[in-house]
């Protein structure tokens, strides 16, 4: 018991894979052939060193040793404490007349024995089980691990090939199945296939993310299938009352696809309470709450989210455009030939019609 892979490499059982690596390259180089001239006693060494190196070195084959080195250690240890027996001591065998003759009764199978046998076949299975259980899970963290790497360096094809091993070993790991979802969803645009793993994800959290709904709603919005993905942006917020995307994306659905006018407006106003929102968003926020108002009849109070939103974008041609529109609306046409304008300036052509037609004024 004193020879092993680790008192070979000289390390710790406990030794991390860095120490492991390191231990080997120094033993290597001390040990290698051709600097003992093809010295054979050091080859044996070095050969022993590279087989312990190959089996530490892997996970699985590491784990399978030391599941191998804990058993070798217990059965050494029992020898050790094994108890001093007393020499048995016969005496010399009996004469003739002292022999005696018995019929020795044949040992009947009973049912204490079968018991015992079925016993032992299922410890077997249950180990057998459970041995599994662990190689599986090492090797399915193992596969998931290397797939965040691949993902953070963009390498999309590796980091769903291995998403796709990690859920075969551990198939109620949920966030395998969310992150295999988002490259479906972002870099394939595979949406059936991104739906199929976030409803996988879903099953199998007890509390479900809001952003598991709110990623399964933008897939049917990419399958314009409108009122689905509404349903997925209310679960979402249902699931989380702060998840200000879920806001700004129902408020967009509802205002663009299915023309529910009011209820957007309810949506932006959710979301423009949260300061801290994404500005790019909150701008789109402002523009489309304001058109909401427009296309209630309701121009006077789209004029403040177009200005507001102006402030943030000021070369925004369509702004100057919706704001020049919400002002004639209210009769104020002077305004709103200054805004037609400036949007045509600003590279906007559709005000071209509108300058022409409500202002007389004629633009290349």
């Amino acid at each position: 018991m004193n020879q092993n892979y680790y008192t070979i490499l000289e390390i710790n059982p406990s030794a991390t894979n860095a120490e492991i690596k390191a231990a080997y390259k120094r033993l290597a180089r001390l040990y290698h052939p051709d600097k003992h001239q093809g010295n054979r006693l050091f080859e044996e060494k070095f050969k022993v060193v590279n087989e312990a190196y190959q089996i530490l070195s892997d996970e699985r084959k590491r784990a399978i040793y030391d599941l191998k080195l804990q058993y070798l250690v217990l059965q050494y240890q029992a020898m050790q404490q094994a108890p001093y027996q007393t020499p048995i001591v016969t005496r010399e065998p009996a004469s003739y007349s002292e022999r005696h003759y018995r019929t020795i009764p044949k040992r009947e199978f009973q049912r204490k024995d079968l018991k015992i046998i079925i016993g032992i076949f299922i410890g077997i299975i249950i180990a057998s089980l459970l041995v599994k259980l662990l190689m599986d899970h090492i090797t399915g963290m193992s596969n998931y691990r290397a797939a965040l790497q691949y993902t953070k360096m963009e390498q999309w094809s590796l980091a769903h090939s291995l998403l796709t091993k990690t859920i075969y070993f551990k198939p109620n790991f949920a966030d395998a199945y969310s992150r295999r979802a988002r490259i479906e969803m972002n870099i394939y645009q595979n949406y059936p296939a991104a739906i199929a793993d976030l409803d996988e994800a879903i099953k199998r959290t007890e509390q479900p993310r809001a952003d598991l709904f709110y990623d399964k709603g933008r897939c049917y919005e990419k399958l314009q299938r409108d009122t689905l993905a509404e349903a997925q942006m209310t679960k979402a917020l249902q699931a989380n009352q702060v998840y200000t995307p879920a806001y700004f994306e129902r408020g967009m659905i509802r205002a663009t696809l299915l023309n529910t006018y009011p209820q957007a407006i309810q949506d932006f106003n959710s979301f423009l309470k949260f300061s801290g929102a994404n500005a790019k968003m909150r701008n789109e926020a402002l523009l489309y709450r304001g058109y909401c108002y427009y296309l209630l009849g309701q121009a006077d109070k789209s004029i403040p989210d177009y200005e507001q939103a102006l402030a943030a974008d000021t070369q925004s041609g369509r702004l100057l455009y919706l704001l020049g529109k919400a002002y004639y609306d209210l009769d104020r046409k002077d305004e709103a030939c200054r805004n037609f304008l400036q949007a045509y300036k600003r590279g906007y052509a559709s005000a071209a019609y509108d300058l022409y037609q409500y202002c007389r004024i004629k633009v290349d």
